[in-house]
């Protein structure tokens, strides 16, 4: 945003000013941050980890932590949270880690704004803020202006929404290790109208991981090799938080790794990859294309946001029947969130049959702690859903693996991991 000046400073104040400006520019060429509010200067080499917090868990700022002591974690609000700083100086923001979608936006002031946990981002009060002209390349791709100013607008399934300015500004992470990790000029959208289908959602927005040219891993990626991973602490553990990587943090690799190709698809952020089927205990369930006897490349969305696995529903109701076949306790009769979800009062983990995805190239054993998870009336319920639409490979499944994205290589590679002990 532009410095007003008016006619009555003196020349001397306003070499001052340029001075000071300079001297700040080249220290920040210099450094890749700042010292701010007890954060080490970043020493990060070629890679990074950084914390990411379950919505349950008592990590998050949102959580009432008295109200919630005692509650068992809800698998359905499955997004993970980011904390994270815009601006200099940082204005400190939490938001929504996605993977299916491609796009940053916060709310920004003035705005038409819900309610969030850290005050609303103020571009006003930073220098390094500054709006795209509608005459800019990276404006091109969004093809709405007003006033001059480049625009944005994104809408969800779940019916909300989030409109306002194109701007860059230093967005800073912050690792596992307490270090500040800033990256100038990232292209995010500045929401100045932002409707939440929740009632108090407490978040500034989203930070689209996804495949895109405006997502927050193609901005860095060229940083860090075009790599990045996710380790899923399970849901009876999130005390501890999961994790997401950047470049040499990524190291999966050796006896125990699974890798698959990873697809995407035009005009679309999802990473896809190729479930061929399922095996329960001795029984396989192939995963065809209609009535052939081929599988659809691409079939399926991995994603950090969706806790449960979705399937169709045809092939959900054949696990649900082998599962029901296998598991030898009477399940509860309407568990869980509806009539289609399988739930049981207890189980232990010898009652649980084994199962296995057949991903293109890769057969992928699942964990217990994949296959059930805690409801919160307390039952254990199986981590799968039924859909008529995209099938989904949900967080819950992902949960004590390490799943890393080689987006030059085009691949996913699964580990398992005990990811209450990364670093």
């Amino acid at each position: 945003m532009a410095l007003k000046i008016t006619s009555n400073l003196f020349s001397s104040t306003l070499l001052i000013i340029t001075f000071s400006f300079l001297i700040s520019l080249i220290t920040n060429l210099i450094y890749s941050s700042l010292r701010v509010d007890g954060a080490k200067t970043c020493t990060i080499g070629r890679g990074f980890s950084i914390d990411l917090i379950h919505p349950s868990s008592k990590l998050s700022p949102l959580v009432n932590h008295v109200a919630s002591a005692d509650l068992i974690p809800d698998a359905f609000g499955g997004s993970y949270l980011l904390n994270f700083s815009v601006g200099t100086p940082p204005q400190f923001q939490l938001a929504v880690a996605d993977t299916g979608s491609g796009f940053i936006w916060i709310q920004c002031q003035p705005c038409q704004c819900y309610n969030q946990k850290f005050p609303i981002y103020a571009p006003t009060n930073s220098s390094t803020y500054e709006e795209q002209p509608c005459h800019s390349p990276k404006c091109s791709e969004f093809a709405h202006c007003e006033g001059g100013i480049c625009t944005y607008y994104v809408d969800y399934v779940d019916k909300s929404s989030s409109s306002g300015e194109v701007a860059t500004e230093t967005l800073s992470l912050y690792s596992s290790s307490g270090e500040k990790i800033s990256f100038p000029n990232i292209l995010f959208g500045c929401g100045r109208n932002s409707r939440s289908t929740s009632r108090d959602p407490g978040l500034s927005g989203i930070v689209g991981l996804g495949f895109s040219s405006f997502s927050l891993v193609s901005q860095i990626a060229s940083t860090f090799d075009q790599r990045f991973s996710f380790c899923f602490v399970p849901l009876a553990k999130l005390d501890v938080p999961s994790k997401l990587s950047f470049g040499d943090k990524v190291d999966v690799s050796g006896p125990g790794t699974h890798v698959t190709p990873l697809l995407v698809k035009p005009s679309r952020p999802s990473y896809y990859l190729t479930l061929i089927g399922l095996s329960i205990g001795n029984i396989r369930l192939e995963l065809l294309n209609n009535s052939s006897t081929t599988f659809q490349v691409g079939n399926i969305i991995i994603d950090s946001g969706t806790t449960f696995t979705f399937l169709p529903t045809w092939l959900y109701n054949q696990l649900i029947l082998v599962v029901r076949q296998a598991i030898h306790v009477e399940p509860v009769v309407d568990g869980g969130s509806s009539s289609t979800v399988l739930c049981y009062r207890a189980l232990n983990s010898t009652d649980v049959p084994p199962i296995t995805m057949h991903l293109l190239g890769a057969d992928l054993p699942l964990s217990v702690e994949n296959i059930m998870h805690p409801d919160p009336q307390g039952y254990q319920c199986l981590a799968f859903r039924p859909t008529e639409n995209e099938a989904f490979f949900g967080s819950v499944t992902q949960t004590n693996f390490l799943v890393a994205y080689d987006l030059e290589n085009m691949s996913v590679s699964f580990k398992a991991t005990d990811c209450t002990n990364m670093a």
